[in-house]
């Protein structure tokens, strides 16, 4: 545990200070493009055989595979449209308090989504005892739907965050907010909640189609570092 800590905590230094250097396309390109392949990943996992004895990933349930592979279509135009683009000058707005206060309320907005829809995605065992299926999935999909409005908004509060800059240092907030983002791991919150989701071995209760449908929150994600990260303010 400590060894994946220590490797997911690496990779997040390292992504974050690709951003803070002026990687930040190629940086993009691959957090896109990971949350693409996850996608399939699992699209390719529900075009399989139920099979709750597979070591590496057994499934529990059947269900439809084309909403991941949707996604990760849809990911990989966004991929594609990254490297079609040219990188455009914005107008610039002078730093301030707000721009700040946008960051703080990204922030919080992603880590108050994921605590706040889980308390409904993930429903305690007296709760899954006392309530049928039909409610148990009712409030899984209202735990969803709070997830995805909660990553939409804090995604758009961290595009106006970006968008501060200084005479000496135009593009310095741009870069900042980018590496910040990719550093807490935000990008990679839909992809969690989705395989928490479709993954329960001990109860074997999962919501494949409510899964995909979470991890379509990852195209908002994926909207707020392509938008990013082709708008600079440095015209030097």
């Amino acid at each position: 545990m400590v060894v994946r800590l220590f490797i997911a905590g690496f990779a997040s230094f390292v992504a974050g200070l690709s951003y803070l250097t002026g990687l930040a396309r190629l940086m993009t390109g691959m957090l896109i493009g990971f949350g693409a392949f996850a996608a399939a990943f699992f699209g390719f996992l529900f075009a399989l055989p139920v099979n709750e004895d597979r070591l590496w990933f057994p499934v529990y349930d059947n269900a439809p595979s084309w909403p991941f592979f949707l996604i990760a279509v849809i990911l990989l135009g966004l991929t594609v449209t990254l490297f079609l683009f040219k990188t455009r000058t914005v107008g610039k707005e002078p730093v301030s308090g707000l721009h700040f206060k946008y960051l703080c309320a990204g922030i919080a907005g992603f880590l108050t989504s994921l605590f706040l829809s889980s308390v409904y995605l993930f429903p305690s065992d007296a709760r899954r005892l006392a309530m049928d299926s039909t409610s148990l999935e009712s409030e899984v999909l209202i735990g969803v739907c709070l997830f995805i409005i909660g990553v939409s908004l804090s995604s758009y509060f961290f595009y106006r965050a970006s968008r501060g800059s200084s005479a000496r240092h135009p593009d310095l907030m741009r870069r900042f907010v980018l590496g910040l983002f990719t550093f807490l791991q935000f990008d990679k919150m839909p992809l969690l909640v989705a395989y928490l989701l479709i993954y329960s071995p001990d109860t074997k209760l999962i919501y494949p189609n409510l899964a995909a449908f979470a991890l379509a929150s990852s195209i908002p994600v994926a909207i707020f570092l392509l938008i990013t990260t082709l708008e600079t303010r440095d015209t030097s």
